[in-house]
């Protein structure tokens, strides 16, 4: 199984191999409509036995079992996990033999590997672009005369499965690269030179090579993690270690609907990604390539589709969810909350037992996690005095604050050089709080010559470069740190359960380039996680698409838009609505479900918006987050806390940059966010007849807000022309009060 990319620095692999629709009606046919069997197979290894250790490989895999058994309808008994020392080369081979033997022609199926993978030269030709093949490095790898796993020998084992529906996920790197932390790992290691190991014996037949296997059709989707020059990492998320990219696939796959498509799943592994990427100040992230046969790429993935409907069914659970126990008291346990990242702090909405429509607004409760014991999380409850059984069932809402310290590693080895630099850090940054090689940073900070550099917390980005003399590196410095705080502190408002869906992209950008397809008639379409970029408008200079932002935002339900702006300052403005806005320009921000809104709708002079979006000094990288509420009390709360945050801008009140304020205050919007959660509305009738001339409820303006300096969005996915605003909001339909909010990052150049 080829890789197409064979310099590839990882194989992150997500394989779907699919018959086209043809070959699924056949099936169907043949069988009479009888479903088939979800079965699954995860393989993890952290503990090597002749190469260095990983953190993350066994929570992947205990990560996606919970997410393949509560969102997809796997069971239990037929999930086989292969980890650490039973995932040796003959294990691993075993067992995905007998997997393929035990799975049936309309069985659903899904294969994970979270591990080391490497590379060896390529012995019998059948990869003309780098000469190398890709391989997985079993528990045994590199001891005695045990090779690695070969992306030939994978194929030959993946064209014997019978069904049409598997899907496989291959989460490794191939690179070599190292990191300087501790704490985040490359998952590869170096090429394996010993050639003899994988050289066929005289006269017998070699499995690896593609002469012996017939080419298999074109229906593969596969979803790699990076590019072939970047590297994939295993590191802390949400309390515990994962690597970035299943983290990212199993956050996807949590809320992904029943008819998500290939390209669906991906857009969500990208989102989850750039979180990632704000909270460890990185300027970008590898980034995943998706290519599939053009007619598969909009084709459910996981859900109903023949066999796979009697399985999973569009009547299943909405979303990934913990089973409760023992609440009692105001208290709880979430089952195996943690492989769900149920870390104190975070909060979780509580439904009754069976319940799969997980409504926003409708929960008889919501919990708190106060502590964790082993993989369960205990909770406190609101309200208290509420009865709740056991079999309840709890989704994720609020994840847990980011903290009210920012955890920085210095590397030098000097003591006396040290003791200055963790001196100033802590003049400059009161909320800094200086770890050592065994905690996790966010940051590494380490002298160079006359300057001060700061790396993202893999030690491999370099996030800034400070001039040294003295502590005047110490502002500059802060100011980075505080930026990216106060960001990841707004990422905190994002709401997991919520149904909305939020397409938001930077109007100059070129819409997304269709997928090209190759020679094997298989389509690629790139993901972009680097910034989108702007130069500072000077005075005198015409605007333009590169000095002064629009934005093309869709919501999939009517809503009410907020736009707020981290900058590079660490400051937060609220973008929209604003102070400026024109009436009936989106009153109150209200769109409707489906329409692409643009905003402003123009840079030309006398726009209907009545404002611009300009960018001013300081140069830096921009943050912007945007809230979509269908309810206009919920975008006022907003509006309002964010307009307090830009009264507490840090770094404004003297040389310490610290961001308490900003987290007590985003602290209060997670407190408010949270009492809605229980306040459903369900519409009662109302028999007495409409009296004439009597008073009826109007959404009332926003209160005066001033222009903050700027804000943007990278382009995420093709968004339909833009229409013109309704200057008569109707209050919107749909669904229960709900909201949701995604970000992008703005790279702002003089």
């Amino acid at each position: 199984m080829k890789v197409p990319s064979c310099t590839r620095v990882i194989l992150i692999a997500l394989l779907l191999l699919w018959a086209g629709p043809l070959h699924d009606q056949a099936v169907g046919q043949s069988t009479g409509g009888t479903g088939g069997t979800k079965r699954a197979l995860l393989i993890g290894i952290n503990k090597y036995r002749a190469v260095p250790k990983l953190q993350g490989s066994l929570n992947d895999i205990d990560t996606m079992k919970q997410v393949l058994i509560t969102r997809w309808g796997f069971p239990e008994n037929h999930i086989r996990t292969l980890t650490d020392e039973q995932a040796t080369r003959a294990g691993i081979l075993a067992a995905l033999n007998q997997f393929v033997g035990e799975t049936g022609p309309q069985d659903t199926v899904y294969i994970h590997y979270s591990g080391h993978g490497s590379q060896v030269a390529d012995l019998n030709g059948d990869e003309p672009e780098d000469n190398l093949d890709e391989t997985l490095v079993p528990q045994d790898g590199r001891t005695g005369t045990i090779p690695d796993i070969t992306d030939d020998e994978l194929e030959a084992i993946f064209k014997r499965l019978p069904t049409a529906r598997a899907f496989i996920v291959l989460d490794s790197c191939h690179s070599g690269t190292a990191t300087r932390s501790l704490d985040i790992r490359t998952r590869s290691i170096p090429q394996d030179t010993r050639l003899d190991l994988y050289r066929p014996a005289p006269g017998s037949s070699d499995v690896r090579t593609r002469g012996g296997i017939q080419a298999l059709p074109a229906r593969y989707v596969l979803m790699t993690g990076a590019a072939s020059h970047q590297e994939a990492l295993d590191g802390p998320v949400e309390g515990r270690y994962h690597g970035f990219f299943s983290y990212a696939l199993s956050r996807s796959l949590r809320s992904s609907p029943s008819s998500a498509s290939p390209r669906e799943v991906f857009r969500g592994v990208e989102t989850e990604l750039k979180r990632i990427q704000l909270h460890f100040g990185r300027a970008s992230m590898p980034e995943p390539q998706l290519e599939a046969p053009p007619d598969l790429l909009e084709t459910p993935l996981l859900g109903p589709s023949g066999a796979a409907g009697s399985a999973a069914g569009s009547s299943g659970p909405r979303l990934a969810w913990l089973e409760i126990k023992s609440a009692e008291s105001g208290s709880m346990t979430l089952v195996n909350g943690l492989l769900l990242g149920a870390v104190p702090g975070s909060t979780w909405a509580i439904y009754p037992p069976g319940d799969t429509a997980f409504s926003p607004g409708r929960a008889i409760a919501i919990a708190t996690v106060t502590q964790l014991a082993g993989q369960d999380a205990k909770a406190t409850f609101q309200p208290a005095d509420k009865k709740i059984p056991d079999h309840a069932r709890a989704v994720a809402f609020l994840p847990a604050p980011t903290g009210d310290t920012i955890p920085i590693q210095v590397l030098e080895p000097a003591e006396s050089k040290r003791k200055h630099i963790e001196e100033i850090l802590t003049k400059y940054i009161p909320n800094v709080a200086i770890v050592g090689p065994e905690q996790s940073p966010r940051y590494l900070v380490q002298a160079h010559d006359k300057e001060m550099k700061l790396y993202a917390a893999d030690g491999l980005q370099l996030v800034g470069t400070f001039a040294g003399d003295g502590d005047s590196w110490g502002t500059g410095l802060a100011t980075v740190v505080s930026r990216s705080a106060t960001a990841s502190e707004l990422l905190t408002l994002d709401n997991p359960s919520s149904q909305l869906r939020i397409d938001v992209r930077v109007a100059s950008s070129p819409a997304p380039a269709k997928p090209s397809v190759g020679t094997r008639g298989i389509a690629v379409v790139a993901a972009n996680t680097q910034p989108a970029k702007y130069r500072i408008r000077k005075s005198g200079k015409p605007r333009t698409s590169e000095n002064s932002l629009q934005l093309e935002i869709r919501v999939s339900a009517d809503s009410y838009l907020t736009v707020v702006d981290v900058d590079a300052d660490g400051g937060v403005n609220l973008l929209f609505p604003n102070d400026y806005t024109k009436a009936g320009f989106y009153t109150d921000g209200y769109v409707r479900a489906g329409d692409t809104v643009l905003i402003p709708d123009s840079l030309q002079n006398g726009n209907r918006a009545g404002f611009y979006w300009d960018y001013a000094p300081p140069k830096g990288t921009d943050t912007v987050r945007v809230f979509s509420s269908t309810d206009l009390d919920t975008a006022h709360l907003l509006r309002q806390r964010i307009k307090n945050l830009q009264t507490a801008v840090p770094g404004k009140n003297g040389p310490a940059v610290g961001t308490r304020g900003v987290s007590a205050e985003i602290g209060g919007i997670r407190e408010s966010l949270t009492t809605r959660a229980t306040r459903g509305i369900v519409p009662v009738y109302d028999p007495t007849p409409h009296i004439p001339g009597q008073a009826t409820s109007e959404p009332r303006p926003d209160p005066p807000m001033a222009l903050p300096a700027l804000a943007n969005t990278e382009a995420l996915v093709a968004i339909d022309a833009p229409v013109a605003p309704d200057p008569s909001p109707m209050a919107p339909s749909g669904p229960p009060p709900d909201w949701a909010a995604t970000s992008i990052m703005i790279k702002v150049e003089g």
